[in-house]
This record gives structure tokens, sequence and C-alpha cells, in this order.
């Protein structure tokens, strides 16, 4: 054994958040009259392992994101955009920054990312720090931990932070052509039903890899398939299994089953340690297949014959972002199909788990205006040919 000592692991304040269990819980309730000792002393309650107090205050605020049952993506996303806050902090008191200074963060943080990726962030990577940033102010303020050096309270700092407006994304839909040539294209019997499921159900990817057997329903004439895990409440629903579907998910339910997968918490898209499949994994695999599809691939402008890639060209320097085609792109795929079937704008709605009809109106609009104009002139032309047989009578 070499007797070279192990290299100390470099600390940061704000890391990602901590996984359940990962600290002995032994929270205290918190409430809007808690002051900032009484807060504090719940948070070395509940975090008695942190070792800044910066780092006990995220970890509260991660434990009140999950008391709001807010999910586990949204929390991981926050963890990751306050490290660096965190790391630009030190040992300051968040609650005493002015918006001034968090502009200034925000600005430095562009920077940074400019220099690392060679190119600038795009706008929902900048409207994300944001996000993050009100979320953890809007807490602090909560419990009145935004105050001066004498202990009195002020404004929320985010409230003068304004994010870049959003941008309206195209429906990125497969056209038929395209639509086909995924679907048939030769690949491993995890890719294809991975493809087929997200193609035919219209799940999330963080949906699909979250269902289990016993989120199954096989009786014939009644198949369908209920997710328990969503984003938002209105994500919880039942699918029909469609006829489409039904062969590539009997087959992988064999596979499943010859490496004695058979319980009903085992996960659909289960490895062979019956471990949930990654979502970044599902990405790959989507990628993977379509771009062996010819379906929207990236070239490799740096014409590298392996990985790793040049920082800030069309494919990322894994080399795994083969093509413009994601998990989502087959999902809005499924909705814009039932849409132009002609299905009403509230089942496809329902199906696809939004929130409100609004939702689907704002990701469709494009594909609605055709539909409104073919069914408009379909009653144009309906009217006219009642019209010339009632004058021939």
């Amino acid at each position: 054994m070499s007797d070279r000592p192990k290299p100390r692991r470099k600390r940061r304040l704000f890391a990602a958040p901590f996984p359940t269990g990962s600290f002995p819980q032994r929270e205290l309730p918190l409430d809007a009259s808690t002051r900032r000792g009484g807060e504090m002393d719940a948070i070395v309650a509940a975090a008695p392992l942190a070792e800044s107090e910066n780092e006990r205050l995220l970890h509260s605020f991660d434990l009140y994101l999950a008391r709001q049952a807010r999910s586990n993506g949204t929390r991981r996303k926050y963890g990751e955009a306050l490290a660096g806050y965190g790391h630009w902090l030190d040992q300051r008191d968040p609650g005493s920054v002015g918006a001034d200074e968090i502009d200034r963060y925000l600005e430095q943080w562009r920077e940074r990312f400019q220099q690392r990726h060679r190119r600038s962030p795009a706008s929902a990577s900048y409207r994300a720090q944001i996000n993050a940033l009100r979320a953890f102010y809007a807490y602090l303020d909560r419990f009145s931990l935004i105050t001066d050096t004498h202990g009195q309270p002020l404004p929320d700092p985010m409230r003068k932070i304004l994010p870049p407006k959003s941008e309206p994304t195209s429906n990125d839909w497969l056209r038929p052509a395209e639509d086909q040539a995924l679907l048939h294209c030769d690949g491993t019997l995890q890719e294809r039903f991975l493809i087929a499921l997200l193609r035919w159900s219209g799940l999330r990817v963080s949906e699909a890899i979250s269902l289990t057997r016993a989120d199954l329903d096989l009786t014939p004439g009644h198949e369908s398939l209920t997710v328990r895990h969503s984003k938002t409440p209105a994500g919880r629903r039942t699918i029909p299994i469609i006829p489409e579907l039904q062969p590539l998910l009997h087959h992988w339910l064999d596979h499943l089953n010859s490496n004695g997968l058979t319980g009903p918490a085992v996960p659909l898209l289960s490895s062979r340690h019956a471990t949930p499949m990654p979502i970044s994994f599902a990405w790959r695999l989507v990628k993977r297949l379509a771009h062996r599809a010819g379906v929207r691939p990236r070239p490799c402008t740096c014409h590298t014959p392996l990985p790793p890639h040049q920082p800030g060209r069309p494919r990322n320097l894994n080399g795994y972002n083969k093509s413009d085609v994601t998990p989502h792109t087959l999902r809005r795929t499924f909705g814009s199909d039932l849409l132009n079937r002609g299905l009403r704008l509230e089942v496809v709605s329902k199906l696809l788990g939004h929130a409100t009809t609004t939702i689907t109106e704002h990701a469709y609009a494009e594909l609605l205006d055709d539909t409104t104009r073919r069914e408009l002139l379909h009653a144009l032309q309906h009217h006219t040919t009642h019209n010339d047989i009632t004058r021939t009578t």
C-alpha cells in the first residue's frame, strides 16, 4: 500500500441539495413568526453536520422546498444554481446582500460561463439562475432573514432583478416522414421501447422513468398506465396504452421477466439491477437512435473522430448530442398527432398532464392555427355544397 496521503476533498458552501438521509433529520417546525435566532436554532437542529451558517441555511431551504412538495428535479436545479452563489458569498450573510451586488454576481456568472463554454449562456440558463435566487430570497423574506447589520428588516433584493423575456419556442414535433423513420429504425430493444413509450404515451421523460410494473393495467380492452409521480398535480393521470405501443411493451416485459425483474416495484425502464434508467441515459438513447435514423442529426464541425469534441460545437464535449431530437420532441409529436387527428383540445391537454388548456394552446399555437383553418374551409365547403343543393331543388 502507498504511504501517500489521500487528497483532501475541496469544500464548498452551497453544495447541490443534500440527498434524503444524508444528514440526521431532527428538523423543527418553522412558521412565519419565527425570528432569526429561533430560525437558526431550528436549522442547526436540522443539519448538525453542516460546517457553516450558509451551508446550514441552504440545507434548511432545501427542506423547506421538500415540505412544499417541490419536485426533486426542481430542488436539484436550485441547488446547482445556488452553488456558485454560495462560493461567491464566502462567509457573508446572504440576507445583507443588496440588489446591485446580486446583479454584479449575475454578470460575473455570465462572464465565467462565456470563458468556460466559449459561448454566451442561453436565456433559459440565465433565467434558471435568477429563478433559483428568487426562490431562495423569497424563503429568507418569509422567515424575516433579510436584515441589515442592526437586525432591521430589508426588502427582498430579488424584486429588482428582472429575468430576460422568455422567447416563445416553436413546436419541434416530428413531421410524418421523420416520425416513421425514427419508429422503424433498427436498434436495441431498449432503444426501440423507449422511443415507442415516449412517442405513443406523451410522457415526460421524468414520468417515464418513475413508472413501475405496478403502474400497468394490462386487462384486455382496458390497457392503461398510471402516472403517479409528476411535476404537477395535474400530471398524475391515467393514459390508455394504444395498440401501436402494445407489441413492444409485451416484448419488453418478456425481457424483464427473463432477467427475473418481475416484482411490482420494478421500474418499467429498469436496468439489470432493478434500478430506474437515469434521465441522462434516456436522453442519450433517444439522440443515438434519431441520429442513426437520420432524423435531425447534428454535424461534427470540429472533425474529431472520437470524443472529446471541441467546446462550443454543435455536439457537446462527450459527443452524445448527436441529434436535435429530444425526449420532449416525442411528447410534442404525440400531442401534435392527436390534434391533427381532430381530438379535442381538452382531451389532449388531459392526456399530456397540463394544468390548464392554456398551456396546451401556447405549446401548440401554430398547429392549432392550421387546424382552425382546415376546419373553417371544411365548414365553408360544406355550407356552399348545401346551398347548391338547395337551389337545384
